[in-house]
C-alpha cells in the first residue's frame, strides 16, 4: 500500500489485503481485485495512520508548457500529480517487507500476523464484555476482572493473533473473550477469543471447550491450537518472573 500522506512509523502493519480497512488509500485497490475475484490472499504493508490534510501535488506550469505530461506518470492510465511522500516512510515499508520475504524464504514464513495495532477501545470493549459474561455466568457481581486490560491486549494480539481460536483462525467483525474451561480460574492461560456465536455455543454445552470439541461442534485440532497457545503463555509468564 501507499505511503503518501502518512508520517507515524508506529502504525505500519503487515496484513491480508482483506483487513487493510484502516487505510482508506487502500479502498481502490482492494475494489479493483474484487472486480478480478480477489479478495483475500495478497499479504501487503500498510499504514493504520488516517492520511492528514494533503493534497495531491501541484504540477508545475513549465511542465505543462512542454506538452505530454501524461508521460510524467509512473504508468499508462495513471494519475501525473502524486501525493506527498516523507523520506523514511517507503524505507521503513521495505524493511517490513524485505523481512517478512527473507523469513519466508528461510522456511519460517510469519504465522497469521497481526491485523491491527493500538486498538484501546477494542481491548476496553472486550474487558468489559468479558466482565459482563463472568457476572452472568457467577450469577453475582464481580466488580473487577482478575486479568488486567494489558492482559486482555496480549491474550487477544499476541497470544491469539487477533483472529477466532477457533479453526480456520478467521479475523472478527465482533470478537468476545470467553474462560476456555469454566470451572477452571480465568486467567490468560484460560481465555480464548470467539465470535460470538461461538462463545454462545460455547456456554450452551457448560462452558468447557473441550467438551464442545469432543461432540464434533468444533474442529479436532481446536484441542491442539489451545494447549500450543497455553504452553506459549507459561512461557512467557515463567519469562516474566
Amino acid at each position: 500500500m501507499g505511503a503518501g500522506t502518512k508520517c507515524d512509523p508506529t502504525r505500519i502493519q503487515i496484513s491480508d489485503i482483506s483487513n487493510t480497512f484502516e487505510d482508506p488509500l487502500a479502498r481502490s485497490v482492494r475494489r479493483r481485485l474484487r472486480l478480478d475475484g480477489i479478495e483475500s490472499g495478497i499479504p501487503v504493508v500498510y499504514s493504520t495512520e488516517k492520511p492528514s490534510d494533503v493534497k495531491l501535488l501541484p504540477l508545475p506550469q513549465e511542465e505543462y508548457e512542454k506538452g505530454n505530461v501524461h508521460e510524467l506518470g509512473a504508468f499508462d492510465n495513471f494519475r501525473v500529480r502524486i501525493l506527498p511522500v516523507l523520506g523514511p516512510l517507503p524505507a521503513l515499508f521495505g524493511l517490513h517487507i524485505a523481512t517478512y520475504i527473507v523469513c519466508d524464504i528461510a522456511g519460517k514464513p510469519i504465522p497469521n500476523p497481526l491485523p491491527v495495532k493500538n486498538r484501546g477501545k477494542l481491548y476496553e470493549k472486550l474487558a468489559r464484555d468479558l466482565l459482563n459474561r463472568e457476572n452472568q455466568q457467577a450469577g453475582g457481581s464481580i466488580p473487577k476482572l482478575p486479568i488486567s486490560e494489558q492482559d486482555v491486549a496480549y491474550v487477544f494480539e499476541d497470544l491469539h493473533r487477533g483472529r477466532s481460536t477457533i479453526p480456520p483462525h478467521p479475523i472478527l467483525t465482533r470478537p468476545q473473550l470467553s474462560r476456555w474451561n469454566a470451572k477452571e480460574p480465568l486467567t490468560t492461560l484460560n481465555c480464548v477469543v470467539l465470535s460470538h456465536q461461538e462463545a454462545q455455543l460455547l456456554q450452551d454445552h457448560g462452558g468447557v471447550g473441550e467438551e464442545v470439541v469432543k461432540k464434533g461442534l468444533w474442529p479436532s485440532e481446536t484441542l491442539e491450537v489451545v494447549r500450543t497457545r497455553q504452553k506459549e503463555a507459561t512461557s512467557i509468564a515463567q519469562w516474566e518472573l
